[in-house]
């Protein structure tokens, strides 16, 4: 056995690790949807008219996500599977909904979702494609 090999068998799992906390660190947080958008076989549209009727996505460090919508809320489990996958889950660990990670930084998310067909057939592409922006943290002001 090469000498390096025991040390590389330590390492690597750590680094992988590592990687996927700190994208859940970069994930935590409160997003706010900026856009989303369709692609249908070719067309797409895009909605970035902000109303009552989209979300705030809270991210905690507990791997709870809040949806809010007004004063509504729901509550699902988030995990990051690889470094490119993020993935919903009920209460029992059922898999709900799953998104292709195309960004993620401190500000921005993209989220990208393949989409069923509506037509039978072959040679189809849909797929939505989500535009989001951290909301910063309200500063908690100590009194004096």
């Amino acid at each position: 056995m090469h000498p390096t090999r025991p040390l590389l068998t330590i390492l690597l799992p750590a680094m992988l690790l590592a990687s996927c906390h700190s994208r859940e660190r970069s994930l935590e947080g409160t997003w706010r949807t900026d856009s989303i958008s369709n692609f249908v076989n070719g067309f797409s549209f895009t909605n970035n008219t902000f109303d009552e009727h989209w979300s705030t996505f809270e991210y905690d460090a507990n791997g709870v996500m809040t949806e809010r919508k007004k004063e509504k809320f729901k509550t699902y489990r988030y995990q990051l599977p690889t470094a490119d996958s993020l993935v919903y889950t009920d209460s029992t660990g059922h898999r709900l909904s799953g998104f292709q990670i195309v960004k993620l930084t401190d500000e921005h998310l993209i989220l990208k979702k393949a989409q069923k067909p509506y037509l039978p057939g072959k040679n189809q592409e849909l797929y939505e494609v989500r535009f989001f922006t951290k909301i910063p943290a309200t500063p908690v002001s100590m009194p004096q």
